[in-house]
């Protein structure tokens, strides 16, 4: 074989060997959920991670194939998704539950504890009637071979053109991840409110899931996913947290000293990430060259 079709087919098979893995993480997160009697919060987060690393390499996956395979795909990656949103509603429930409990022993009026224990019991009725219905789904979606069907769409023949395009589609991907990480990041500097925050969170972890990707598929030219990155990730994601929580409040809990108490909260982790943001450009100006390396992510704020 020569050396530009094995490198051809070494980037390919790379590709389709990741997919593997997060679809068999994917698999062993949906045992875990279905397992009697009651999935766990840990259980339904890690389902929710691995769906959304799962829909990042079907994207790239999709773009190698032919037209007639990608469209086999498309319908079965919607499903996933709708999956990953059912996830998503319960644990925000969890999350919620999580708060309140943290709020026991707290020295709140009798009559707020009588309340938030009241508004305690219904989160806990929902998120139990959550979990059946997203148990249902999955049972459905495993029985009528949704996964294996994704599976089997990793064996597609791609053409050879496509293939070879492998290194180029990586670098293109993680341009177009850049370009949307620094405009959410201006805009979010701009006007720092709930939905461009929540924005500018969905970006970099878009830049990380494709970043682990790219690591195990090219892992010459890939640039490793920075730690101040991973860590605004983790800011970001709870301050969003806090953001579901408090929109969601029942009316009569509102005024209680607790909901006070995950506003002020949230204005502190708020004033931190703003601040971080004002430190300077999210990413360093890309290197040049053909593959990932050429948006490599660096976090230095710029010098006056």
């Amino acid at each position: 074989m020569a050396p530009r079709a094995a490198r051809r087919a070494a980037g390919s098979a790379s590709l389709v060997a990741e997919l593997d893995r997060l679809l068999g993480d994917v698999l062993r997160s949906v045992d875990e959920v279905l397992k009697p009697p009651h999935p766990t919060p840990e259980s339904l987060h890690c389902l929710h991670r691995d769906l959304r690393r799962l829909g990042v390499g079907l994207s790239i996956w999709q773009e190698l194939l032919a037209r007639r395979d990608r469209e086999l795909l498309r319908p079965l990656d919607a499903r996933l998704r709708r999956l990953s949103q059912l996830v998503g509603r319960v644990r925000d429930r969890d999350i919620a539950i999580g708060l309140l409990e943290r709020s026991d022993g707290k020295a709140y009026p009798p009559r707020e504890i009588r309340r938030l224990e009241r508004y305690r019991t219904r989160l806990r009725d929902d998120a139990r009637t959550g979990r059946e219905l997203l148990r249902a789904f999955l049972r459905a979606e495993r029985d009528a071979h949704l996964f294996d069907r994704v599976q089997e769409s990793f064996h597609a023949p791609l053409p050879a053109r496509r293939a070879a395009d492998l290194p180029r589609l990586l670098a293109r991907s993680h341009e177009e991840n850049r370009d949307r990480l620094e405009k959410a990041h201006r805009r979010a500097r701009r006007r720092p409110s709930i939905g461009r925050l929540h924005r500018l969170r969905i970006r970099v972890r878009g830049v990380r899931h494709l970043s682990e990707i790219s690591t195990k598929v090219l892992p010459e030219e890939a640039a490793p996913f920075p730690a101040v990155l991973r860590q605004l990730q983790g800011d970001l994601g709870r301050l969003h947290d806090l953001d579901v929580v408090l929109a969601g409040l029942e009316r009569e809990i509102r005024s209680t000293a607790w909901a006070a108490a995950l506003r002020k909260k949230r204005r502190r982790q708020r004033r931190r990430i703003v601040d971080r943001l004002e430190e300077g450009p999210l990413l360093a100006a890309p290197a040049r060259g053909p593959g990932p390396r050429a948006v490599r992510q660096d976090l230095r704020p710029e010098r006056p």
